[in-house]
């Protein structure tokens, strides 16, 4: 079975699937049926537009012109032979919620490493070459420490609504094409969709999976309670313990 293929150009991106684009721009998602498709037209080398049967158009634009071509190909070879008329009232649209543009991903980037260049060398200026190398190095212990202190409250979370109101399911070991053992398991929810689960410290053909029943995507495989707090702990006391070294790096030139 070949893989879906993907147009994308900067934000915006168009996934086909058997019997259905999708098309991703900025917050929305349109999901047009391939049904409802009546020809695809190139518009240049790099974009393609999408004629529906109604006769209305959607663009899809590519970041190269073989990634275009290549798109072009795929599609038409996946439009079935009957279409259906009703066009339009067959997309659907949603709001894909709130997400970065690249743009802003390193607007934010170039703004945060100003600050920190600029935080050291004044630092550096007014304390001198010891304190700048505390100030350079406590800031990156900063970054650290807030990151994991982040991951160890965020995967508390989820385990705390997983044992709220997790399903626990046996997930079967997970096997490649040539017979070797892979490194995770997988399950199938109450709805019939399958996930896997990785598990690479585990030799057993089966564990239990624990996963959110409102959201099947938050899975985890089921540990003790013991080994749940211990986790926890020595993590988020490792975590603390680079925040609290961050925050006397950069604070020691003016303490």
């Amino acid at each position: 079975m070949l893989s879906s293929q993907v147009l994308t150009k900067g934000d915006t991106d168009a996934i086909l699937d058997p019997d259905l684009l999708t098309i991703r721009r900025d917050r929305l998602i349109t999901r047009i049926p391939l049904a409802a498709v009546q020809e695809i037209r190139p518009r240049g080398d790099k974009a393609l537009d999408v004629v529906l049967t109604d006769r209305t158009v959607h663009r899809i634009e590519g970041g190269n012109a073989y990634a275009t071509s290549a798109f072009l190909t795929a599609l038409d070879n996946a439009l079935p032979e009957e279409r259906d008329p009703a066009g339009s009232a067959l997309v659907t649209t949603e709001d894909g919620g709130f997400t970065l543009k690249m743009w802003q991903v390193w607007t934010g980037g170039a703004a945060v490493l100003a600050a920190y260049v600029g935080y050291v060398w004044w630092t550096t200026s007014a304390h001198g070459g010891d304190m700048g190398m505390a100030a350079f190095a406590g800031l990156l212990a900063l970054l650290v420490g807030l990151l994991s202190t982040f991951a160890v409250l965020s995967n508390l979370h989820d385990k705390v609504v997983l044992a709220r109101r997790g399903i626990t399911v046996v997930a079967k070991r997970a096997y490649h094409p040539n017979g070797k053992k892979a490194r995770h398991y997988t399950f199938t929810d109450t709805s019939g969709n399958e996930y896997t689960q990785d598990a690479p410290n585990r030799v057993t053909e089966n564990i239990h999976v624990v996963y959110d029943p409102e959201k099947p995507a938050l899975h985890a495989a089921r540990e003790t309670v013991f080994m749940i707090a211990l986790k926890h702990t020595s993590g988020g006391a490792l975590a603390l313990g680079i925040l609290f070294l961050g925050l006397w790096g950069v604070l020691a030139p003016y303490i």
